[in-house]
């Protein structure tokens, strides 16, 4: 490579470097932004100032609000956390482990990313691109479900009767749209007692017999 090369790609590392950073910042303010007012209240204005750049940069880095909600969303279903409980799912030796890792999972899905859940669900009967961005998301959450329904059936877990869609259905009838959030805002509950009692429904639900946790 020539120095001329050289030069000529630091530029551009750093022009790249440049344009991920105020991506990031555009991207925070806006969660921040909307969880705090609400997807419809929240401007492009207002989130141009909290990140320190212009509304023509918010378009063009992000695309506007929409993007920025597809953005959020790819955060929260498609990041590297997603493989990592995939995987651990398929070590996994037990049914109870398997609806461990999932509750943990849900668990550290409200810690995380409860409030881009909350914009998420509030937003899309209202909107049609918010629609679509749910509809992405529940959409991902159910393909990863099919995997974890794959390995109960494996392990000869599954209750008789019970297909794989059953299987998927019913866990994302339990966990879905972040119920654990929920319970916590408006039961009282804990989070960890939330995850806790979904997860010995769902044990009671979808696995044979000698697998369900026992009634108090």
């Amino acid at each position: 490579m020539t120095d001329v090369e050289s030069s000529a790609l630091s530029r551009r590392s750093r022009r790249e470097e440049y344009a991920d950073a105020t991506k990031a910042a555009v991207v925070e303010a806006a969660r921040e932004l909307f969880a705090a007012q609400g997807y419809f209240a929240t401007k492009v204005e207002e989130i141009a100032e909290r990140s320190r750049v212009s509304p023509a940069t918010v378009y063009a880095q992000c695309g506007g609000k929409q993007g920025l909600l597809r953005t959020l969303m790819d955060r929260w279903t498609a990041g590297p956390g997603i493989r990592a409980v995939i995987a651990a799912v398929e070590d996994a030796e037990s049914p109870r482990e398997v609806l461990q890792i999932l509750a943990a999972a849900y668990a550290g899905i409200h810690a995380e990313f409860g409030d881009v859940t909350r914009v998420v669900s509030q937003t899309a009967p209202h909107d049609e691109e918010a629609a679509k961005v749910l509809a992405i998301a529940t959409e991902r959450q159910r393909q990863a479900l099919t995997q974890i329904a794959v390995r109960l059936r494996a392990l000869d877990a599954v209750a008789d009767g019970l297909s794989d869609d059953d299987v998927v259905d019913i866990v994302f009838y339990y966990f879905a749209r972040d119920r654990i959030g929920f319970m916590v805002s408006e039961l009282g509950w804990s989070a960890d007692r939330a995850g806790s009692w979904i997860r010995d429904q769902v044990a009671r639900t979808i696995l044979k017999p000698r697998w369900r946790p026992r009634s108090h």
